[in-house]
Parts: C-alpha cells; sequence; structure tokens
C-alpha cells in the first residue's frame, strides 16, 4: 500500500508540472521605435518607399562637393542634361572616424521624364531611370563611379 502512494504522488506531482508547462506566459512585444511597424495580416493600401538619397538645389548649395568621382561614358549623355546634386554615402568614411556619412557629388540627368530612384546594396548602387536615359551611382572603396546609360 505505500508503493502505491508514493506512486500515486509521483504522478500527482508530474502530472501538475506538465499542466504548469502548457501554461504559456505571454510574449513581450519587441517593437523597435525606429523601424516601422507593418501588420502582416493587412494588405498595404500603398507601396511602402523610402528616400535612398537626398537631392540638393545646386543653386542654394554653399558646402564642399566630393572631388574623387570617376565619371563613365559621358558621351552617352542625354543631350538636355542639367546638374543635379545629390548626397550619397561616403566611401572614405569609417567608424570612429571624423569623416562626414555623406557627400555631395554633382550628376547631370535629362531635364523631362518621370525620375524612378532604385537603391541597392545598402545605398551603395543607386540608379536614376528616366526611360530612354539613365544614370548609374556606385560606390566604391576610394571613390564613386558615375556612370551614364542611354
Amino acid at each position: 500500500m505505500k508503493s502505491f502512494a508514493r506512486l500515486s504522488s509521483v504522478c500527482f506531482i508530474l502530472l501538475a508540472g506538465v499542466v504548469q508547462a502548457q501554461e504559456l506566459a505571454p510574449i513581450p512585444d519587441l517593437h523597435i521605435p525606429a523601424v516601422p511597424y507593418v501588420d502582416q495580416g493587412a494588405e498595404l493600401s500603398q507601396p511602402m518607399v523610402g528616400d535612398p538619397v537626398v537631392f540638393v538645389d545646386p543653386v542654394v548649395y554653399t558646402g564642399t562637393i566630393f572631388t574623387r568621382v570617376k565619371y563613365t561614358d559621358v558621351h552617352e549623355m542625354s543631350p538636355c542634361a542639367q546638374p543635379k546634386l545629390i548626397m550619397v554615402k561616403n566611401p572614405c568614411a569609417d567608424e570612429g572616424c571624423c569623416e562626414p556619412a555623406m557627400v555631395c557629388i554633382e550628376i547631370c540627368v535629362p531635364t523631362r521624364g518621370c525620375e524612378e530612384v532604385t537603391c541597392r546594396r545598402f545605398g551603395n548602387r543607386i540608379r536614376y531611370d528616366y526611360g530612354k536615359y539613365a544614370v548609374d551611382v556606385r560606390i566604391k572603396r576610394d571613390y564613386i563611379q558615375v556612370d551614364y546609360q542611354d
């Protein structure tokens, strides 16, 4: 009889442990305020579009322009192109360095047409597409390459 009592008490303890283990604790909300929250269950009414680069008016800008820029295929530039200043990542900036994180460069873009900007590789490849003409900006190790496409 003692063995039956011990066996039943052990079973009761094990059963109580299993019941407590099945009660799930609530999961804390780990939402980071700087990152926009998108409900995966809801359908987006508008596509989420970010700003990969910042545009600067050439007339108003009084700062320095980054000089280590290599322009390729300049003959493929639009004939009615006008200069435009854009802010891109600094290829010479390292972590803990006093260099600015963004630099200003000048590209020439067509005056007409709808601009479509695509950004890839964490901002190291930027394409300004104007239909027939396009401008590719690539951040290299020590310089920036601007490639014109027709």
